[in-house]
């Protein structure tokens, strides 16, 4: 008769947990994307389709180590803020959504947007910093929405508009910010 070893026992009553959390993570993941999706439209589509993807790389992912994704998902936040700040100024709120067909938004919606999504990164932070698994989606959708996927776009954008667009100033930072946050993330071992 083959023992187990004490790991496998220990693996054995995580996998219902861990089960669970996923569970409730790709609710949450749903939730998120309806709400976006009707409170902003059409125009945060591709906003959707990154947090998805942000969730299925994510289940492919061990534990984030902090020590080591920490200082460039802080440093991809503070991008974010003065990406969106860039936005707000230039007022992309107006510009962007009618591009594809979509109404404008106003400025008091596309303000709490942004800053419910600055909130939830914050939070996102403690998670992180505590080992919560789940804050790891949050981390990768920053790095994959918020950075990489939004400095192409800015740059799509002001190339199709032959000039500036509101945001192309900070795209550079968001594109690297968020690929160095994501090669942090995706990173198997070191410092």
């Amino acid at each position: 008769m083959r023992r187990s070893h004490p790991s496998e026992a220990a693996s054995a009553q995580a996998a219902p947990a861990r089960r669970a959390e996923s569970i409730a993570t790709a609710a949450a993941v749903v939730a998120v994307d309806v709400a976006m999706l009707v409170i902003m439209g059409r125009a945060v589509a591709l906003l959707a389709v990154a947090l998805a993807v942000a969730y299925v790389v994510w289940l492919a992912q061990a534990v984030v180590e902090p020590r080591r994704v920490l200082f460039a998902y802080l440093l991809a936040v503070l991008v974010q803020a003065l990406h969106f700040i860039e936005e707000y100024r230039a007022s992309f709120y107006r510009e962007f959504p009618p591009l594809i067909g979509a109404a404008p938004w106003s400025r008091p919606t596309f303000l709490l947007f942004n800053l419910a999504w600055l909130f939830v990164f914050v939070l996102a932070a403690q998670g992180l910093a505590r080992r919560w698994r789940p804050a790891a989606v949050v981390a990768l959708f920053l790095a994959l929405g918020g950075g990489v996927l939004n400095g192409l776009g800015h740059f799509a954008l002001a190339a199709r508009a032959s000039a500036y667009f509101p945001g192309l100033y900070t795209a550079p930072l968001s594109l690297a910010a968020g690929s160095y946050l994501l090669l942090r993330i995706l990173r198997r071992s070191g410092p």
